[in-house]
């Protein structure tokens, strides 16, 4: 039995060739039930997102793991088939381990450190949960992968400071103003804006007011978030006197706010606002900056802000690629303690000794024959009672039986190998 990751990403395609190889849910599904149904296929799962498209496939050894997964990706379309035949890469055993545990920590991301990959990977999981292709040796391999992820993001800082435009205009905004219960106006309802609004909802932020061109996409918007209260863009000039955030992110050619049409209003603030321009071409006039009650940011300041972010996850790879090295040689060692051979021989040389142990103990009262028939006695009964799981972990050859024999050795290697060390130690 083997572990076969074969897949494409974006270190080796651009995002137009990745396009026809991104699957669907119901593609994702369709290609499970086909691992489920294949006999000499055991387990897998399918991990796909926008950078990448990859299935883990535990497999005998004698199966032609590419020309499997090949196959599957054919059935997709022959635009997927002729991108997965140019480009795909494919890693075995443990470097397919290794590898799996680098994307689930982040560090095989185009965005070093970025958390959205370890939930694909938790979603993947799951899915094949449901198709049953995931069974004792995907449990533990991507269990293992989850910890493995963990332990990265607790012991760095690979995942410290906003790497998105949006994601640092919050950040920057939550340095400047107490987000929680502020009121926020959002101008414009396009994807950054969205996304900001996202990580404002999480700050716990007040109000929220959605202004875009047409009710109508202001709406959709405050309906997608499940918040808000949508507007058009006339009603912006009001609204920029109450508020203690505004974000703009619109595809306007020209500015939105201006001089002219909320120096007055921005003027009798108590309080400076705090205004943040993520647009190209800009959406805040200059001059709104000059005001003594509004504090502008724009896109520049935030492309320093990521900068540093990026320059700080990066410092922090070395110490995140330590910590896949040893998950990865934890999970190496674990692999080696399933051996039926090493089990079946650990097996009877600890219990050999312990009943010839037991047979010296209890025999110092008998003559040298009646001790030599008890150890024989205790010898030949543990072996007796060891025979049963001895021959069922020699069944090996039986792959069909193969998640139960790993399960089996995994359960007699804690309960009669650990317990037994444990009590002599």
């Amino acid at each position: 039995m083997r572990l076969v990751c074969c897949g494409i990403s974006f270190h080796d395609t651009s995002l137009g060739e990745r396009e026809p190889v991104v699957l669907t849910d119901a593609q994702q599904r369709q290609i499970l039930r086909a691992i489920h149904q294949a006999p000499r296929i055991h387990e897998g799962f399918a991990l796909c997102t926008c950078n990448r498209t990859e299935l883990y496939l535990y497999a005998e050894a004698e199966v032609d793991v590419s020309a499997f997964a090949a196959a599957l990706i054919a059935e997709i379309s022959p635009a997927a088939e002729a991108v997965w035949r140019l480009h795909c890469y494919v890693r075995e055993g443990l470097a397919a381990v290794e590898h799996l545990f680098r994307v689930g920590a982040g560090l095989d991301s185009q965005m070093i450190g970025e958390n959205q990959i370890l939930r694909q990977l938790k979603d993947a999981y799951s899915a094949s949960i449901e198709e049953g292709t995931s069974r004792f040796f995907l449990h533990r391999l991507l269990h293992s992968a989850f910890r493995a992820a963990k332990s990265v993001r607790t012991q760095t800082d690979i995942n410290a400071g906003a790497v998105s435009i949006s994601a640092a205009a919050v950040e920057l905004a939550a340095a400047r103003i107490h987000l929680a219960g502020a009121p926020v106006v959002l101008v414009g309802a396009g994807e950054n804006a969205a996304l900001a609004a996202a990580h404002l909802i999480k700050r716990g932020i007040g109000q929220l007011e959605v202004v875009s061109r047409t009710i109508e996409t202001a709406a959709d918007l405050c309906a997608q978030l499940k918040t808000g209260r949508p507007h058009t863009l006339d009603a912006l000039p009001e609204l920029v006197g109450a508020a203690d955030l505004i974000l703009c992110s619109t595809a306007s050619e020209t500015p939105i706010l201006t001089a002219d049409n909320c120096a007055y209003l921005l003027s009798q603030r108590a309080t400076p606002v705090v205004i943040i321009d993520i647009a190209v071409p800009r959406d805040v006039e200059p001059q709104v900056g000059q005001l003594d009650a509004v504090r502008l940011f724009n896109i520049e300041d935030l492309d320093r802000q990521v900068r540093d972010n990026l320059n700080r996850r990066s410092a922090q790879i070395p110490k995140a690629e330590q910590i896949i090295t040893e998950h990865v040689r934890r999970y190496g060692q674990w692999l080696d303690s399933l051996s039926i051979t090493g089990i079946v021989s650990e097996l009877v040389d600890t219990y050999v000794k312990l009943a010839e142990g037991e047979a010296r103990r209890y025999g110092g009262q008998l003559d040298a024959a009646g001790r030599e028939q008890l150890e024989r006695f205790a010898v030949s009964l543990v072996k007796k009672v060891l025979h049963g799981p001895i021959q069922y972990l020699k069944h090996s050859e039986q792959e069909e039986l193969v998640w139960d024999q790993l399960q089996a050795a995994e359960l007699i290697r804690k309960m009669l190998l650990e317990t037994e060390r444990k009590v002599h130690s």
